[in-house]
Protein backbone atom coordinates (compact mmCIF):
# COMPACT_ATOMS: atom_id res chain seq x y z
CA UNK A 1 0.00 0.00 0.00
CA UNK A 2 2.93 2.64 0.37
CA UNK A 3 4.03 1.86 -3.13
CA UNK A 4 1.16 3.20 -4.14
CA UNK A 5 0.22 6.06 -1.55
CA UNK A 6 3.66 7.08 -2.34
CA UNK A 7 3.03 7.15 -6.44
CA UNK A 8 0.16 9.61 -5.87
CA UNK A 9 1.77 11.62 -3.84
CA UNK A 10 5.03 11.88 -6.16
CA UNK A 11 2.30 12.69 -8.69
CA UNK A 12 0.53 15.27 -6.89
CA UNK A 13 4.01 17.29 -5.66
CA UNK A 14 4.93 17.02 -9.48
CA UNK A 15 1.59 18.59 -9.93
CA UNK A 16 2.20 21.66 -8.02
CA UNK A 17 5.23 22.06 -8.65
CA UNK A 18 4.52 22.29 -12.28
CA UNK A 19 1.87 24.47 -11.31
CA UNK A 20 3.77 27.11 -9.35
CA UNK A 21 6.42 27.16 -12.18
CA UNK A 22 3.56 27.99 -14.75
CA UNK A 23 2.20 30.23 -12.94
CA UNK A 24 5.94 32.02 -12.35
CA UNK A 25 6.57 31.70 -16.20
CA UNK A 26 3.62 33.19 -16.52
CA UNK A 27 3.24 36.17 -14.07
CA UNK A 28 7.67 37.34 -14.98
CA UNK A 29 6.41 36.87 -18.72
CA UNK A 30 9.34 34.35 -19.77
CA UNK A 31 8.97 34.19 -23.11
CA UNK A 32 11.51 31.70 -24.22
CA UNK A 33 11.37 28.17 -25.89
CA UNK A 34 12.52 26.46 -22.95
CA UNK A 35 9.10 27.65 -21.52
CA UNK A 36 6.82 27.32 -23.86
CA UNK A 37 7.87 23.80 -24.07
CA UNK A 38 7.93 23.47 -20.40
CA UNK A 39 3.97 24.72 -20.46
CA UNK A 40 3.12 22.20 -23.06
CA UNK A 41 4.52 19.74 -21.22
CA UNK A 42 2.56 20.88 -18.49
CA UNK A 43 -0.63 20.43 -20.27
CA UNK A 44 0.16 17.05 -21.01
CA UNK A 45 0.94 16.01 -17.81
CA UNK A 46 -2.03 17.63 -16.08
CA UNK A 47 -4.19 15.36 -19.41
CA UNK A 48 -2.30 12.55 -18.09
CA UNK A 49 -2.96 12.86 -14.61
CA UNK A 50 -6.78 13.98 -14.97
CA UNK A 51 -7.16 10.50 -17.17
CA UNK A 52 -5.11 8.68 -13.96
CA UNK A 53 -7.20 9.86 -11.50
CA UNK A 54 -10.35 9.11 -13.67
CA UNK A 55 -9.01 5.63 -14.01
CA UNK A 56 -8.70 5.55 -10.05
CA UNK A 57 -12.22 6.61 -9.59
CA UNK A 58 -13.70 4.35 -12.40
CA UNK A 59 -11.51 1.23 -10.44
CA UNK A 60 -12.40 2.38 -7.15
CA UNK A 61 -16.20 2.77 -8.11
CA UNK A 62 -16.34 -1.08 -9.13
CA UNK A 63 -15.57 -2.17 -5.43
CA UNK A 64 -18.75 -0.36 -3.81
CA UNK A 65 -21.90 -1.39 -3.53
CA UNK A 66 -24.88 -0.02 -5.16
CA UNK A 67 -26.32 1.89 -2.52
CA UNK A 68 -22.65 3.72 -1.66
CA UNK A 69 -22.64 4.17 -5.65
CA UNK A 70 -25.95 5.55 -5.89
CA UNK A 71 -25.30 7.86 -3.10
CA UNK A 72 -22.77 9.75 -4.39
CA UNK A 73 -24.66 10.08 -7.45
CA UNK A 74 -27.05 11.47 -5.96
CA UNK A 75 -24.67 13.72 -3.77
CA UNK A 76 -23.12 14.64 -7.48
CA UNK A 77 -26.44 16.01 -8.87
CA UNK A 78 -27.11 17.88 -5.82
CA UNK A 79 -23.57 19.37 -6.27
CA UNK A 80 -24.15 20.47 -9.36
CA UNK A 81 -27.52 21.84 -10.03
CA UNK A 82 -26.65 24.04 -6.47
CA UNK A 83 -23.60 25.24 -7.70
CA UNK A 84 -24.92 25.78 -11.40
CA UNK A 85 -28.04 27.67 -9.87
CA UNK A 86 -25.92 30.06 -8.22
CA UNK A 87 -23.36 30.54 -10.77
CA UNK A 88 -26.45 30.91 -12.94
CA UNK A 89 -27.20 33.63 -10.19
CA UNK A 90 -23.94 35.53 -9.69
CA UNK A 91 -23.54 35.82 -13.72
CA UNK A 92 -27.60 37.54 -14.08
CA UNK A 93 -26.70 40.03 -10.83
CA UNK A 94 -23.47 40.95 -12.71
CA UNK A 95 -25.05 41.51 -16.15
CA UNK A 96 -22.60 38.55 -17.91
CA UNK A 97 -24.06 36.06 -20.63
CA UNK A 98 -23.59 32.74 -19.61
CA UNK A 99 -22.64 30.07 -21.94
CA UNK A 100 -22.72 26.78 -22.31
CA UNK A 101 -19.14 26.36 -21.38
CA UNK A 102 -19.55 28.03 -18.20
CA UNK A 103 -20.95 24.52 -16.47
CA UNK A 104 -17.52 22.83 -16.50
CA UNK A 105 -16.74 24.33 -13.50
CA UNK A 106 -19.96 23.59 -11.42
CA UNK A 107 -19.57 20.12 -13.26
CA UNK A 108 -16.03 19.28 -12.29
CA UNK A 109 -16.64 20.88 -8.84
CA UNK A 110 -19.29 18.78 -8.19
CA UNK A 111 -17.71 15.82 -9.25
CA UNK A 112 -14.51 16.19 -7.48
CA UNK A 113 -16.82 17.03 -3.94
CA UNK A 114 -18.82 13.74 -4.44
CA UNK A 115 -15.72 11.21 -5.51
CA UNK A 116 -12.47 12.33 -4.25
CA UNK A 117 -11.86 9.97 -2.15
CA UNK A 118 -12.21 7.36 -4.98
CA UNK A 119 -8.91 9.09 -6.39
CA UNK A 120 -6.21 6.91 -4.03
CA UNK A 121 -5.31 3.55 -3.71
CA UNK A 122 -7.15 1.57 -1.31
CA UNK A 123 -6.02 -1.17 0.18
CA UNK A 124 -8.24 -4.67 -0.48
CA UNK A 125 -10.31 -5.74 1.82
CA UNK A 126 -9.73 -9.67 3.26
Amino acid sequence: MKKYISLNLILFIVFLAGTILTIFIIYKDIDTSLSFKFIIGYVIYLLLYGLFSLFLVIANTRKLNWIQIRKRFFTFIIWFISLSALHYLLSYFLRREMDVWDLGIPLGVSFGLAFSDLMSWKKKEH
